[in-house]
């Protein structure tokens, strides 16, 4: 027969032994403390951590803890890289996009091109939106704020009797007459990019969207055609006041293959800086 003690884990093979070791100034102290218990997930104890120790070695519960310890640690790892993955990423996104729009402007100031007019006589008079001496200065309408009293009713009618057509034709005389340089107020130098540069009210050249600039452009041109056609419809044919009208219908309603045909048109039309 064996006695043990329990705090102290110790065996005893006397019972003389055992009772000596129960006066001993280490067990008392044991009992009296608050003793620390080392314990497995798997239910038992030890006094000693050690002892805990050799048993996680061996305990089929330490195992699946520590895989499931592992599995959550991997997982707070993968969520911290997706989030450090998505913040890279937009950064990126964004140091692209002011890459572009700084392409865009050195484009822009290294490709501006001169409106030159060579007379015969002695002095040469350039046409351009700076000034000195011999120069005739012209100053460019700033986007938006286009001179149009120069198109007559009936040149505007023409561009109704065109219909589907009529806002790139309009849009023809306003911004590439060459006749009329003060509204050659917009310009896409690179196809490549989403930008446009256009005249802003300071004189300066600005980079502004591309698909913005072309909108404006459609709608003024629709407004304007839109005012005429009511001032002058009883100048026009009833199969083209017809025609127009449905014209009229699918524009207002944005039409999806209208829009997108028009918008296509006016964007070819200043990418070229020509005639559609």
């Amino acid at each position: 027969m064996s006695y043990q003690c329990q705090s102290c884990n110790k065996t005893f093979k006397v019972k003389q032994s055992y009772d000596r070791h129960l006066l001993t100034n280490s067990h008392i102290k044991r009992q009296d403390e608050n003793i620390r218990v080392y314990a497995c997930p798997c239910g038992k104890s030890y006094l000693y951590r050690q002892s805990l120790y050799s048993h996680k070695l061996e305990c089929p519960n330490e195992s699946q803890s520590s895989v499931l310890e592992s599995v959550s640690l991997m997982r707070e790892k993968l969520i911290l890289y997706e989030k450090e993955h998505e913040e890279m990423k937009a950064q990126i996104v964004k140091e692209r996009e002011e890459m572009k729009a700084q392409i865009a402007m050195l484009l822009e100031k290294h490709a501006t091109p001169l409106v030159q007019t060579t007379t015969n006589n002695n002095n040469n008079n350039k046409i351009d939106n700076q000034t000195n001496n011999n120069n005739i200065t012209i100053n460019i309408n700033a986007f938006g704020n286009e001179t149009t009293d120069y198109i007559d009713d009936k040149a505007i009618l023409a561009c109704i009797g065109r219909v589907y057509r009529s806002i790139p034709s309009l849009l023809e005389k306003i911004h590439f007459d060459p006749k009329h340089p003060e509204n050659h107020n917009i310009k896409i130098t690179n196809k490549k990019l989403p930008y446009a540069s256009v005249m802003g009210n300071n004189q300066k050249w600005k980079t502004v969207d591309r698909k913005d600039a072309i909108d404006t452009m459609v709608l003024n041109s629709y407004n304007l055609l839109d005012e005429k056609y009511k001032e002058n419809k009883d100048k026009i044919s009833e199969s083209k006041q017809q025609h127009f009208k449905g014209f009229q219908s699918k524009f207002e309603t944005e039409d999806k293959e209208l829009m997108k045909e028009i918008k296509f048109e006016v964007d070819m039309m200043v990418l070229n800086g020509v005639q559609p």
